[in-house]
């Protein structure tokens, strides 16, 4: 009979999980629904310098984020004016687990994203809802002298890690790589060397027939420039979704 009990019991937990799963993709994959992001600050390294900046945090300062993708949206025939609303949530204290390292194996990695996404579930806001993508804006001051992670956009859990420094100055390049992996989330791949930085050729290139590029590819990160050099991106006014992107996140040709 306990037996039995344990087997119902999981099937019951499998059955929901695979249950938010199809919410999930169903969000993700269809932008004629409402789309909530909720952006978490994290007080990652503790201080009080850390602290009192992320206190000082607005909406405002994320609203460039909603209105670029409502005009990229619109340059592909898209209209979510009137469905997508991004929110600042309360910050928290409790760091997320350290990212595995770029060339860890698939075991290591999946292992990660299990404990990540529990500790999501177990940190985010009374409401429980499986229907939101978060994006944990994780902050450490400049003086903490550690070197930042790489950011990662996870498509299964609607969720992403941002790593950034507690600069006043850096704001809107903080939403450009805020930007970049919400799109991961939504089915965007790099299109840049993530050893060397280098836009990749064609794919992180807008206009694949010019060796210099008027602006970045959102998922490339930097403007191509003569001579093999590239210019990283500061803000958003920088960067545009290319059609090959456009066409990983199902915006229409």
């Amino acid at each position: 009979m306990f037996k039995l009990l344990r087997i119902l019991i999981l099937l019951f937990v499998l059955a929901s999980v695979y249950s938010t799963y199809l919410i999930q993709q169903n969000i993700v994959s269809d932008w004629n629904g409402f789309i909530t992001i909720k952006i978490v600050p994290v007080n990652v390294d503790g201080s009080r310098a850390t602290q009192r900046y992320i206190d000082t945090l607005d909406i405002k300062d994320f609203e460039e984020v909603e209105r670029y993708l409502i005009k990229s949206a619109e340059s592909y025939g898209v209209d979510i004016n009137n469905g997508m609303s991004i929110e600042l949530e309360p910050a928290l204290s409790s760091p997320p687990p350290p990212l595995p390292k770029l060339d860890s194996g698939f075991i290591s990695t999946s292992f990660w994203s299990l404990r990540m996404r529990f500790w999501a579930w177990r940190n985010q806001a009374a409401d429980h809802e499986s229907s939101f993508t978060r994006l944990y804006m994780l902050y450490q001051s400049p003086a903490s002298g550690t070197r930042l992670p790489h950011s990662t956009g996870l498509r299964k859990g609607l969720l992403g890690l941002i790593n950034v420094r507690t600069k006043n100055s850096a704001k809107r390049f903080h939403n450009v790589v805020l930007t970049h992996e919400l799109l991961h989330i939504f089915g965007a791949q790099d299109k840049y060397d993530l050893s060397t930085g280098t836009p990749l050729y064609p794919q992180g290139y807008l206009n694949p027939q010019r060796s210099s590029q008027a602006y970045a590819e959102i998922m490339a990160r930097a403007k191509p420039l003569e001579g093999g050099r590239f210019e990283v991106a500061k803000t958003l006014s920088q960067v545009r979704i290319g059609r090959k992107t456009a066409d990983e996140i199902g915006w229409p040709k």
